[in-house]
Parts: structure tokens; sequence; C-alpha cells
């Protein structure tokens, strides 16, 4: 899942379920149908994770324990979040919250807090968005959970972003970038690289902007993102042609075409 590996992830999970329920195992299965439910939303098929997430839920329930309780109520408040449901995802994050807190489980506080904090920026709640993303933050430094703590990051930047405080999206998604390499996060890193080459643009700086959109675009390319590859090649040739270098930009408008031509080959067709 880290690396963006959804296919091999998804086997790995269903290898698990079927396991889990041929040994009548259910802390097994709630943890992987909650594995096959964050490859759904990943994969955008919101019907499917929630599906999913919620026969988890029921068995969470059932089973009583609280680690699984929380992880379900989250994965499930995920997937209604990416369903645009934001008053069941702010209840169901609310819910987990409170039985991560009861239990002492730092780590989850800190993903919910994130979390809450993504679905606050989505619903225009900024300063609340803030305080949820530092606390997430400051939990995260004391877990030394570098990954989260990237996160983190990242979303201070995106959330600058929205107020238009160019220099603070470019540190937010510098130390997202070192964390996110260091870890070997892929995805992570191409969106670190996307949002320093619109800070880079934004600010003026125009061959550093060409530096990370060529940059993100090798990043999205690499791991098959191309609709987010297209988005930073466009970037590139549009600074390419700014600073007068034609032939260049003439070079990335012939890649553009072929990776739009390979793209549109690739997509199935439909009767």
């Amino acid at each position: 899942m880290a690396q963006g590996e959804l296919e091999r992830a998804r086997g790995a999970y269903e290898e698990a379920r079927l396991l889990a329920e041929s040994l009548d195992d259910l802390p097994g299965l709630i943890l992987a149908l909650n594995g096959l439910g964050s490859v759904a939303v990943a994969e955008g098929q919101v019907g499917e994770a929630l599906a999913l997430h919620q026969r988890a839920l029921a068995l969470a329930w059932e089973v009583g324990r609280p680690d699984l309780l929380t992880d379900s109520l989250a994965r499930l408040g995920t997937a209604f979040h990416l369903a645009g449901e934001s008053a069941k995802a702010s209840s169901l994050y609310d819910q987990a919250l409170a039985s991560a807190r009861s239990a002492g489980d730092r780590h989850s506080e800190a993903v919910l807090l994130n979390n809450i904090g993504l679905l606050e920026l989505k619903t225009g709640e900024r300063a609340k968005a803030a305080d949820s993303f530092k606390a997430a933050l400051a939990i995260n430094q004391e877990l030394n959970d570098r990954s989260a703590q990237a996160a983190n990051l990242a979303n201070l930047g995106l959330l600058a972003e929205q107020a238009g405080q160019w220099g603070e999206v470019q540190s937010r998604f510098e130390a997202a970038l070192e964390l996110d390499k260091a870890g070997e996060n892929r995805a992570a890193i191409a969106s670190d690289l996307a949002g320093l080459a619109r800070a880079a643009q934004r600010q003026d700086r125009k061959a550093a902007a060409l530096s990370y959109a060529q940059r993100a675009y090798w990043s999205y390319r690499a791991i098959g993102d191309i609709p987010k590859a297209l988005v930073e090649l466009n970037r590139a040739m549009g600074l390419l042609r700014e600073q007068g270098r034609q032939q260049e930009a003439s070079q990335f408008e012939a890649e553009l075409k072929s990776l739009r031509d390979a793209s549109a080959q690739s997509e199935p067709l439909h009767p």
C-alpha cells in the first residue's frame, strides 16, 4: 500500500480474508476487510469501500476489541469522507477519536486528528484544520513517526496554499519531501514535488518551478498515475514557453501527446 502497489495489496488482503474466514478468526477477518476497504478507497471505489468497512465495523462491535473498533470507525469515516458525506464522516471520526483516547492509543489519535483536519479543510474551517494538523504533528513527533509527520506537514502545506501563503507552502512541502524520501513513499514524494512546483510558480521562481514540475512528472509517471503526470508535464511545458525555450517545449509537447495516446489506448472499452 505504501508503495502504491494496489493490485498486490488487494491480492494479499484477499488471501488474508479467505484464511481468516477458514479459521473463524474474526479479528483477522476485520483486519483483512479493512485492508481491502483501504485499497478500494485508494482506487476511488467508494461503494466497495463502504460495504467492506461497514462489515468490518459490525464485526468489531461483536468482537469488542477497542483497537479494532477504533480502526474500523476511522476507516469507515474515511470512506464516507471520500463519498462526500461529511456529516457521517465527522460523526465516525469523533467516535473513533473518543475510543482511541479512552484506550490511550496515541498513534490512532494522531491519525484521526489528521483525518479530522482534512475534513475541516474540505468544509472551509481553516483555523480548526490548522489546529488539528498541528496537534497530530505534535503527537507524531513524540512517537517519532516520520511518515505520519510528513503527511501532517503536507496537509499544513495544502492549508497554507488555500490561504495563498506561498513561503509557508514551500517550507512545509520541503520538510515533507525530506521525510517522504527517507521513507521511500513514492506517491507522497510525487505529491510533495507537485506542491513545491505550484509554490515556486506562484512565487515567480520559474527555474525552480520547472525543476520541481519535471521531477513531479517523472515521479507520477513512474508510479503509473498518468492524470497527475499530465498535469505536471503541462506545467513544465508552459514554464519552458514562458522562458522562451521553444525547442524544449516542443519536445515536451511530443511527449505529452505520446503519453495521452498511451493512456487512451490503455483505457477499457465500454459497450
